[in-house]
């Protein structure tokens, strides 16, 4: 690893210790410089342009080379405020970064979900994805949860809830529903008592990491015959509270969005508003218009 980069991925862990930034950042910078092959203060903005055509090439998503180009810029950045005469940034945003149009998040079919949580029987995993399901927590924040975070007896009038540690280090409150209180308590119940204070450990008695539980649920899914993964269970709490009618600003707080605009897309994924018109003149349509052709 060269030594700017080292010093560049302590300097984003002092920034955010809980963050995982550091780690994605260093990584894409280490497959930057492998292709490179070019000390830092070498980089021109062509190369920059080369480095985009041989991601997209390799049939990287959008998402991914911006992402990759956001190190990029970020290191460059860090050079600039570590020193004097550090290079010039050869990342320029309105230049490299990638327009990507609305994405809608991709929540799961009920009948899959219901297929999924027939083989979960474990309360420990059966708790785990509940929280993603019922409270929208995001597969971190379930990783974070430590007993400390835990308010499942409160006072009258409240409902039972979680103190979460989201992305950027920033906190929020998610509320438990009945289901996911009862398989949460079930789970604590059974917890084996340890030092660590992770609500959910491994077999060892350590907190369990990311990559972890991520694979719990691919195991899960293969057993069920589907294919969902732990932020799909987020955004089917998010569809759901759509098609409850919850104002927007809620889900938005209910979700940790920092953007409103983040949680709009969630509109367009279940909009019955939108189905309800579109059936209306469909209907209209059909009375007049045969499938083969000329009036009815």
């Amino acid at each position: 690893m060269l030594p700017e980069i080292a010093r560049f991925s302590k300097w984003l862990r002092r920034r955010s210790p809980e963050a995982t930034t550091h780690v994605h950042y260093t990584n894409d910078l280490e497959l930057f410089f492998a292709w490179a092959d070019k000390p830092p203060t070498a980089i021109t903005p062509q190369d920059i342009d080369a480095y985009i055509e041989h991601c997209q090439a390799l049939g990287h998503a959008v998402a991914t080379v911006n992402r990759r180009l956001a190190a990029i810029h970020s290191f460059y950045h860090f050079l600039d405020i570590e020193a004097e005469g550090a290079p010039a940034n050869p990342v320029h945003p309105r230049r490299h970064f990638i327009r990507q149009g609305l994405r809608l998040p991709r929540d799961a079919e009920d009948a899959d979900l219901e297929r999924l949580f027939a083989v979960i029987q474990d309360p420990r995993d059966r708790a785990m994805f509940l929280l993603m399901l019922r409270c929208g927590l995001r597969v971190a924040e379930v990783r974070n949860l430590s007993l400390g975070d835990l308010y499942l007896q409160p006072s009258p009038g409240s409902l039972p809830r979680l103190w979460l540690r989201g992305k950027n280090s920033s906190q929020r409150v998610a509320y438990l529903s009945p289901q996911a209180l009862d398989a949460l308590q079930a789970w604590l119940a059974a917890r084996p008592v340890v030092e660590d204070q992770a609500v959910f450990l491994s077999r060892l008695g350590r907190r369990m990491s990311v990559t972890a539980i991520q694979l719990r649920l691919m195991h899960y899914g293969y057993a069920a015959c589907v294919r969902i993964t732990c932020h799909q269970l987020r955004h089917t709490f998010a569809r759901c509270l759509v098609e409850a009618r919850v104002p927007v600003t809620s889900i938005q707080r209910l979700l940790g969005h920092v953007r409103i605009r983040t949680t709009q897309t969630y509109l367009h994924v279940s909009d019955r508003q939108v189905q309800a018109d579109y059936e209306a003149a469909m209907a209209q349509v059909s009375q007049r218009l045969s499938p083969e052709g000329g009036d009815q």
